[in-house]
């Protein structure tokens, strides 16, 4: 017998069923696509927004010799791109401009009107207005990339240079205006521009508003016409310290014997304690420590007029001729528009250091002063004088104090 069997085909809702998974199925494929898509897209316009910044202010992992050698746009120009077009092609014939400043992968052929360095991955154009920042907006949120911490961070650094003779002696005031610095830098306007400045009786000054990049710095004491001649590398944000000695002993009397030097520190609170202590029971606990702490222990002054901390020192029985004292502070910002000196008090009376700028001092940074002579005597020191002495610091505004100490140079 013969069983006929009847074939039925698919009902209307279960090709309804299948066409909806289906579409699901499609739905979360393209979905997951395009996450990924946009995800390389991202990547992609971060590593753009990278070489772009590199392009105006340089690319911090360039080094020689422990140093950085790129500042991009600004190190040769002195000033911010006026947009990213003046990254390739010179915005105004300045003659400093060194670029291109982009790598070959974005860098336009001669004549070309390729513009794929000024879009990003989704095709919409970089904003960039010379400022602080580089963005992009083509994948629906924003991505920034910050070039420094500000346009001043670029642009207003400070260098502090401290001159000396060979054997250490700074100019004192008899020959301080024989000493001439000079800073050539660029100007911001496609040229270069020279500071000049004389130095304090210290050997201390300071130049400030420095754009980053490597610049020369000539010292001159004129009436031998001797002169050195550096380079100073100027980072973002930071201050540049360079320390300079001539070559003869210009301003000093030659030691005889060989010049010992004895460090002595804080032991006992001295005249003035106006400064906050952190981290230690006394403020001349907090900044007495051989090797620097650090934030561990410090005196601090916060938002306000001058503050002065000083200390009694350790005393000594050395016996020999003091050829000079350094007082030293290990000082850094907490705010902005800080100062700091270095402060002695001798005989009761108080003398300041040369006012030092904190602006950029974000790390513990040390500064210090000679005196080749007693201040309130103007003769040379004695041993006495030293072991009547009390040292530390005078801050304005905010700013952090973690180490003081003195340093004896003497003939035995």
């Amino acid at each position: 017998m013969q069983i006929c069997r009847k074939n039925k085909g698919y009902s209307i809702i279960e090709l309804l069923v299948v066409i909806v998974i289906i579409g699901i199925i499609t739905a979360a494929a393209l979905k997951s696509l395009r996450t990924v898509s946009d995800t390389v897209r991202t990547e992609k316009t971060k590593k753009e927004l990278d070489q772009l910044a590199y392009a105006v202010a340089g690319d911090p992992n360039l080094t020689s010799g422990g140093g950085r050698i790129d500042f991009g746009y600004v190190g040769d120009v002195g000033n911010m791109p006026p947009n990213l077009d003046a990254l390739v092609s010179n915005p105004g014939g300045f003659a400093t401009w060194q670029g291109p400043y982009l790598r070959d992968d974005y860098l336009p052929s001669s004549g070309s009107s390729n513009t794929e360095f000024k879009i990003d991955d989704w095709g919409t154009a970089y904003s960039y207005a010379a400022g602080n920042t580089i963005s992009s907006t083509g994948g629906g949120s924003t991505i920034t990339r910050s070039l420094a911490n500000s346009v001043n961070d670029l642009l207003r650094n400070p260098v502090a240079v401290t001159v000396t003779d060979i054997n250490k002696y700074p100019p004192g005031n008899i020959y301080k205006d024989s000493v001439v610095i000079m800073l050539t830098h660029a100007d911001g306007a496609g040229g270069v521009a020279t500071r000049t400045k004389n130095p304090a009786g210290d050997g201390f000054v300071q130049i400030d508003s420095v754009p980053i990049g490597q610049h020369t710095l000539q010292v001159i004491y004129t009436p031998q016409d001797d002169t050195s001649t550096r380079k100073v590398v100027v980072n973002p944000g930071e201050l540049a310290a360079i320390e300079v000695s001539l070559f003869e002993p210009l301003w000093g009397t030659v030691p005889t014997t060989i010049t010992g030097t004895l460090i002595i520190r804080p032991n006992a609170p001295g005249s003035y304690s106006e400064i906050i202590a952190s981290g230690c029971a006394a403020n001349w606990q907090c900044v007495d420590e051989a090797i620097s702490d650090g934030d561990a222990t410090y005196v601090e002054s916060i938002l306000g007029p001058w503050s002065t901390d000083t200390y009694e020192l350790e005393n000594t029985v050395l016996s020999g001729i003091i050829d000079s004292i350094a007082v030293f502070i290990r000082v850094q910002n907490t705010g902005s528009g800080q100062l700091a000196q270095t402060a002695i008090v001798v005989n009761g009376n108080l003398y300041d250091g040369t006012t030092i700028n904190l602006n950029a001092c974000s790390t513990y940074t040390v500064f210090s002063t000679t005196y080749v002579t007693n201040p309130e005597t103007a003769a040379g020191w004695t041993w006495t004088d030293i072991n009547n002495l009390q040292a530390g610091v005078n801050i304005k505004d905010s700013g952090r104090c973690t180490q003081v100490w003195v340093e004896i140079y003497y003939t035995p």
